[in-house]
């Protein structure tokens, strides 16, 4: 590989990075005025999911107010310090922004399983911010998504994560034409799951078959690591 290629790489994660910074933006944004409010509303005893929604909709619908980014989704998904019945899930998707049904995830939290989401296992475990994916969205969209998760903490205790999620279509669109033109380059996450590529021998969700050797070799001729986010820029071999 060049010095030429190498390069290319480099500025392409730089523009994966502030993709993402500009996701992560508006939910930063966010986070100290919701906590606050979910502060002030304890006092009162966790809410119902219902209470929870009417809570939460003016600052998710802002989110997908974001111009600069294409973002498919936002919300909050609390936990039971929260929300002791009812929906946990304060999340609106789509165009039409539709409020995801109750009746789809049953009374609780508990039949969510939330720990089996990585979105919000993630930050839960670490306390910090995580994007997830790609992976197909069957609780809601059912798109190949990638949603981006900040924990949510009152007085000290986790209380959910907040997100935003990016549909890899999009991704697609803005991250592609970033690629390096003379180099079959492939976006992978931490796992080496394909996230979007212009190599022909893979696909998005792929498990790419030189991902954990090339992000160990420390080769920067042929692979970019993101210092931000799980993610990693490989050229074919």
């Amino acid at each position: 590989m060049s010095t030429q290629t190498a390069s290319a790489l480099a500025h392409a994660m730089e523009r994966v990075d502030e993709f993402f910074d500009g996701v992560f933006a508006p939910l930063e944004a966010w986070l100290p005025e919701l906590q606050r409010t979910l502060a002030a509303r304890a006092a009162d005893g966790p809410m119902t999911g219902a209470q929870l929604a009417a809570l939460v909709e003016p600052g998710a619908h802002a989110i997908l107010d974001t111009v600069d980014r294409p973002l498919y989704g936002a919300g909050y998904c609390a936990n039971a310090l929260v929300v002791s019945e009812g929906n946990p899930l304060a999340w609106w998707q789509g165009p039409e922004r539709g409020l995801l049904a109750s009746s789809t995830f049953g009374p609780g939290q508990a039949a969510i399983d939330l720990v089996r989401l990585e979105w919000y296992r993630v930050p839960e475990a670490t306390g910090e911010r995580h994007v997830a994916g790609p992976f197909v969205d069957y609780l809601c969209s059912n798109e190949i998504t990638v949603t981006a998760a900040i924990p949510v903490r009152l007085g000290g205790a986790f209380a959910g994560v907040i997100c935003a999620d990016v549909l890899v279509a999009s991704l697609e669109r803005v991250l592609l034409p970033q690629l390096p033109a003379d180099a079959q380059a492939t976006l992978v996450n931490a796992g080496g799951r394909v996230v979007v590529t212009s190599d022909p021998a893979y696909e998005t969700g792929d498990r790419h078959a030189d991902a954990a050797e090339a992000s160990d070799s420390g080769d920067d001729a042929r692979v970019a690591v993101s210092q931000r986010y799980p993610f990693a820029l490989l050229a074919a071999g």
